[in-house]
C-alpha cells in the first residue's frame, strides 16, 4: 500500500508532465484549439463576467486557465499551479488576473507562520509594556491623566490588563477607586471566564488585600 506522501509525489508528478505537455501544445496551437473538442485536462474555463473589472488597454481577461509549472522561489521544487487554483484565486479570491505563483504550498506556510509568529511577539512586547506603564502608575498620586490611562485599560482588549488596571486602583485607595472596586466585588452577573467574573474576582482579592493591611479602611 502506498503512503499519503508518495500518492502526492505521484501526483505532483502527473501534474507536472500534463503542464509540460500543454506548455508544447500551445507552441503549435492556442488554447481554443486544444478546447475544441471540449476541456481538456489541465484546463478549467474562466467566468468572464467574475473578471470584467480586469478589462484593460493591455489586454483581455482570459478565456481559459491552464496548468502552469513553475519553480518556488524559497525552496526551488518544482510546482504546478492548477487551473481550478487559478480560477479559485483569480475569480473567487480575487486576486490579480496577472498574478502567479511564486511559491510552494509548504513554503507559503512557512512564510505564514513566521509572519503570525512575529504578529504574537510583537502584541507580548505591547502588552508588556503596557502593564508596566500601568504599575509605574500606581506608584504616584493618580493624576487626571493616570485616572484616564487607568479607565482606558479597563476596555482593553487584554483582560490581563484590565485586571492590571484593578490592582492599580487598589492601589491608589482613594474613595472614588474603592467605590468603583466595590462595585466590580459585588457584581455577580458573569458566569464562569467572563470578564465579569474575573474582575469581580480580581476586586474582591484586591480589597481582601488592603483590608488586611489598614483595617480602617
Amino acid at each position: 500500500m502506498k503512503s499519503n506522501k508518495q500518492r502526492r509525489a505521484e501526483i505532483k508528478a502527473r501534474r507536472l508532465e500534463r503542464a509540460a505537455n500543454l506548455k508544447a501544445k500551445l507552441r503549435t496551437q492556442d488554447a481554443r484549439q486544444l478546447s475544441a473538442g471540449g476541456l481538456v485536462p489541465g484546463m478549467a474555463m474562466a467566468d468572464k463576467s467574475r473578471l470584467a473589472h480586469y478589462n484593460t488597454s493591455f489586454g483581455e481577461v482570459p478565456d481559459f486557465y491552464l496548468d502552469q509549472a513553475y519553480t518556488c522561489r524559497d525552496c526551488g521544487a518544482q510546482e504546478v499551479w492548477t487551473a481550478k487554483q487559478q480560477k479559485w484565486w483569480h475569480e473567487v479570491a480575487q486576486g490579480s488576473v496577472y498574478s502567479q505563483a511564486v511559491r510552494c504550498r509548504a513554503c507559503r506556510q512557512a512564510r505564514r507562520a513566521l509572519r503570525d509568529d512575529a504578529l504574537r511577539n510583537e502584541g507580548a512586547n505591547l502588552l508588556g509594556d503596557e502593564v508596566a506603564r500601568l504599575r509605574a502608575l500606581a506608584t504616584q498620586r493618580p493624576t487626571n491623566d493616570a485616572l484616564v490611562q487607568v479607565e482606558a485599560a479597563l476596555q482593553s482588549k487584554w483582560r490581563s490588563l484590565r485586571v492590571v488596571a484593578i490592582e492599580v486602583m487598589g492601589q491608589w485607595g482613594g474613595p472614588a477607586q474603592i467605590e468603583r472596586l466595590q462595585a466590580f466585588a459585588a457584581d455577580r452577573t458573569g458566569s464562569y471566564g467572563s470578564w465579569e467574573y474575573e474582575a469581580s474576582r480580581a476586586a474582591a482579592k484586591v480589597l481582601a488585600r488592603k483590608a488586611e493591611a489598614d483595617p480602617a479602611c
